[in-house]
């Protein structure tokens, strides 16, 4: 099944189809090849795409970066803030949502009616539209796929009214698939276990609860869902995609790239100082020691982010003495990486910072705590938790800012959760700009449009643009601080 995106690529396919005679689909119909692809198999496609987007394009390329967890030796325009559209990601995102649209179609058609994949495929499909409504702002989404139906020029919707859209669809996912109705195949994620579809539905939506949190009263469902038990409580209900490895094709990208492009990433020194203040041994497992002989062999150094290509290139006598990504993220990737899209250390940050803003009823302590030990256990790190727990800084002392750094610990390598938690509470407060940067010392907050909709979609463009101000990284959108 190809992929397309929303406005030009369809529209050159339909411009090109319009001029073919009229007999051209019988003339050349395929009678070896099916012309509908089954649900199944669409499945199994959208879920390696979101999840390898995640951890690839988003966590890895993106949002280690712009969370300070890593920062770039070269190429370092994105640690300096000198964005563009990331076009490659609002592609990629538009460009899976037929498939996930002829998933619900036939979820939906009384031949094949299925309601577990119907649930599957509106998680897929709100977890995509929250990626592009926290990307860009206010995006194509009533209109998003309408090419189908020769709509051109989708309309775009603002953020408060997308976000309405995707709770719902995680609401009704919840019960289609409450449903229990087999799931036949394609099920990379869970195996076909619905129960655990539910849990990561309900996750999601606490998620997004929470990202909505400074605008809509979001107590009543938080509770519902803490009270429910039907969330990810445990490293084994996590939503994971692991890589098998047997071949190049479903090995985490990284690992079958250059080096030279693994080694672009290095310890930042805001995870250095954050990860040896704590005395973390997730340093060991993120980070390897200095690769100068004449060093210590234990010694980890960090890089200062948003440094120039010579400044960094240079930065404390050279790279030799910055200290990598662990190489295990390359050579041992079926161990080192697994694509997660959310895990249950988060779901427990997110419980406890609700607890903590008195939201709901609950032990923001306790939440807390299980947090921390959760990501430990994620990343089969061995640490003394009561005496990493009892740290000043680290000990529960109902502030925000404990909660989310430890979250943002803990988004490492998961899509752009830690720049969403920054700009939506201003925590953890290490993230400051670096030296370098091109932004006015000031994080970004968006991406611009792709040039694209300048030229394809202009009218509606302009449109969106003058609802919120500017196509500018720095304007914010709907949800934020």
């Amino acid at each position: 099944m190809k992929k397309y995106n929303i406005v030009h690529v369809v529209l050159l396919t339909f411009l090109i189809l319009a001029g073919c005679t009229e007999d051209f689909e019988e003339i050349n119909a395929n009678p070896n090849q099916p012309e509908n692809v089954s649900a199944d198999l669409l499945l199994s496609t959208v879920i390696s795409t979101l999840a390898t987007t995640t951890v690839d394009a988003g966590g890895w390329d993106r949002g280690n970066i712009v969370a300070q967890l890593t920062a770039k030796i070269n190429f370092t325009g994105f640690d300096r803030y000198n964005w563009g559209s990331e076009s490659g990601l609002w592609n990629t995102y538009y460009g899976i949502l037929p498939e996930i649209e002829l998933i619900l179609e036939s979820a939906l058609a009384e031949e094949t009616k299925n309601t577990s994949y119907e649930g599957m495929a509106l998680v897929m499909r709100a977890y995509v539209f929250a990626n592009l409504t926290d990307n860009w702002g206010n995006v194509p989404y009533s209109e998003a796929i309408t090419a189908i139906d020769g709509n051109f020029t989708p309309a775009y919707d603002e953020q408060e009214a997308i976000y309405a859209g995707i709770l719902e669809d995680l609401r009704r996912a919840e019960t289609q698939l409450a449903l229990n109705q087999s799931i036949i195949g394609g099920d990379i994620l869970y195996g076909g276990d619905t129960t655990k579809w539910i849990k990561f539905a309900n996750s999601l939506r606490l998620r997004y609860l929470m990202r909505t949190s400074n605008r809509n009263d979001v107590g009543a469902e938080v509770q519902a869902i803490l009270d429910s038990g039907n969330f990810i409580a445990t490293n084994a209900d996590n939503a994971v995609m692991e890589y098998p490895a047997t071949t190049q094709i479903d090995s985490w990208p990284i690992s079958t790239g250059r080096i030279g492009g693994f080694d672009e990433h290095r310890m930042s020194e805001t995870s250095e100082a954050v990860l040896k203040g704590f005395n973390d041994n997730r340093l060991a497992k993120w980070f390897q020691p200095t690769d100068n002989p004449e060093d210590d062999p234990n010694l980890f150094e960090g890089l200062t982010n948003g440094l120039s290509e010579d400044n960094a290139s240079t930065f404390n006598g050279g790279a030799n003495n910055v200290s990598r990504i662990n190489q295990a993220f390359f050579y041992d990737s079926p161990n080192a990486v697994k694509a997660a899209i959310i895990q249950t250390a988060e779901v427990h940050f997110l419980f406890a910072e609700a607890a903590q803003r008195g939201l709901i009823t609950a032990d923001a302590e306790t939440l807390y705590n299980d947090g921390i030990r959760l990501s430990f256990e994620y990343w089969q790190v061995e640490q003394d938790f009561v005496t990493y727990t009892a740290q000043a800084g680290v000990a529960y002392d109902s502030q925000l800012e404990t909660i989310i750094t430890q979250k943002w610990l803990a988004s490492f390598l998961v899509g752009l959760e830690g720049w969403y938690d920054f700009r939506r509470t201003g925590f953890p407060s290490v993230i400051v700009p670096g030296p370098d940067n091109v932004n006015g010392d000031a994080v970004p907050v968006r991406f611009l449009y792709p040039d694209s909709e300048q030229t394809l979609n202009g009218e509606n463009y302009q449109a969106a643009v003058s609802a919120f101000g500017v196509d500018d990284i720095n304007t914010k959108g709907w949800w934020e601080n």
